[in-house]
């Protein structure tokens, strides 16, 4: 075997693990919400996470994640177009 047969894939930072659990609250929350004005807020915060994951981590950098495409929970439509 070779040095780097045991190397381990990185680990996630505290940041980056609180960051996708609230995303993933703010998501069931705002599926929860009935006033329209609510799902938009609880979207907005969700953009300003999903930002702040796509600047400091490693994958492929975007301005905005409105520039991918995103299929939302709410009745399997994309909320977001």
């Amino acid at each position: 075997m070779g040095p780097n047969a045991f190397r381990r894939m990185p680990q996630k930072n505290k940041q980056e693990k609180y960051i996708e659990a609230r995303i993933k609250q703010l998501m069931d929350d705002m599926n929860k919400a009935s006033d329209e004005y609510d799902k938009q807020w609880y979207n907005r915060l969700i953009q300003e996470l999903t930002w702040v994951q796509d600047m400091g981590g490693t994958k492929a950098k975007t301005n905005c994640y409105m520039e991918k495409t995103h299929v939302g929970a709410i009745g399997g439509k994309e909320i977001w177009t």
